[in-house]
Order: C-alpha cells, then sequence, then structure tokens
C-alpha cells in the first residue's frame, strides 16, 4: 500500500507547468489558439513569490493552465529585449538603480497605477481582456480562469 500511494503522489507532483517566452507563444497562436495567461512579478515581491510556491505549483492551476491557456512568466525587471507582436520591448531605467521592462509596464498598468503581482489574460486579438492587481490564492485563480473560458 505504502509503495502504491508513493506512485501516486509522485505522479502528480511530476506535472509541471508550462512556461512559455511571448516569441514561443506568438509562433504557437498560428497553428493553435489560445487565450494567454501572463504574471507579472519582480525579485524583491514577497506576494508574487508567494504566488510562485503556492499558487502556480496546486495541480488545478497547472492543469488548467496547461490545457486551455498559454502561460507566460514576466519578472518586470527583466533587462532582455521581448520581441512580440512586430514591436521590441525593452528595460527602460526609472532611476540610476532600477527600472522596468516596457512590456511589463503596458500589461500591468491600470488606473491605480503598477502594483505586483499583476496577472492578465490576453485574449485571441492580443489585447489585455482581464487584469488582476494583486495576490490569487490557488483557488481564486481557478475559479477566475474557469470564469474567463465560461465567457
Amino acid at each position: 500500500m505504502f509503495f502504491v500511494s508513493h506512485h501516486l503522489f509522485s505522479q502528480t507532483n511530476d506535472v509541471k507547468l508550462l512556461t512559455y517566452t511571448f516569441e514561443e507563444v506568438q509562433q504557437l497562436q498560428k497553428s493553435n489558439e489560445k487565450p494567454v495567461v501572463v504574471f507579472i512579478h519582480t525579485a524583491w515581491c514577497k506576494f508574487c513569490f508567494a504566488m510562485k510556491e503556492k499558487t502556480f505549483t496546486n495541480l488545478n492551476v497547472i492543469k488548467l493552465l496547461n490545457e486551455k491557456f498559454y502561460f507566460i512568466s514576466l519578472d518586470a525587471e527583466f533587462k532582455m529585449p521581448i520581441n512580440y507582436m512586430g514591436h521590441e520591448f525593452k528595460y527602460r531605467k526609472t532611476t540610476s538603480s532600477s527600472g522596468i521592462h516596457e512590456l511589463a509596464e503596458i500589461l500591468a498598468t491600470t488606473e491605480k497605477g503598477i502594483s505586483y503581482p499583476t496577472t492578465v489574460i490576453l485574449d485571441s486579438n492580443r489585447t489585455i481582456d482581464e487584469q488582476i492587481d494583486y495576490y490569487l490564492s490557488d483557488n481564486q485563480l481557478v475559479k477566475g480562469l474557469k470564469r474567463y473560458l465560461q465567457k
């Protein structure tokens, strides 16, 4: 019995969240269109870290994202250019010691400004359909994604 339960447990741990780059998603969309979930975070954000460790390791979240969406994890302070939709987006310094990636700024800016974490859903036209600018638990994210798919 122990070996059977251990084997089943280890199989569930082998399910990994498929994470893509913007460039990869652009290519994948040509043959299989899906909405895109972009998780915008920073290295210093404790709520972002908590979502990475708790929300995005939940089996229900992983299965839903892998099956119905393309998932992109974007560090808002990523320093390399990103080519997406015919544009090159770059890191832009805002002070002598910090900055923000232009694509993160575009996707994460709401009427309240930018906060981290921000989870964005892009529709099939690659436009922002939803922006959620706060921590999401695994249950909140699953409910929100399922609600989105029922639109």
